[in-house]
């Protein structure tokens, strides 16, 4: 897994896995899932992300149990 945030289009992008996309579901509003042709997820954007996640604690986000530090939140 592969986490990056993009700062000029403020989009949180989570990549699982590589792979061909087959389709993209919205998931919400500005809020995207790429999926393979088996239906498995393989990227996640959020547009907005530090609306949608908060401002205060924007440079890291909990994933599971653990705390990951996002890498271009510099």
């Amino acid at each position: 897994m592969k986490i990056s945030y993009d700062k000029e289009a403020d989009a949180l992008n989570i990549e699982f896995k590589t792979g061909p996309v087959d389709k993209t579901v919205e998931l919400s509003p500005l809020m995207f899932l790429d999926l393979d042709k088996k239906g498995n997820p393989l990227y996640l954007e959020i547009i907005g992300a530090r609306e949608r996640v908060g401002k205060k604690n924007f440079g890291k986000i909990m994933i599971g149990k653990k705390l990951i530090g996002l890498p271009a939140f510099a």
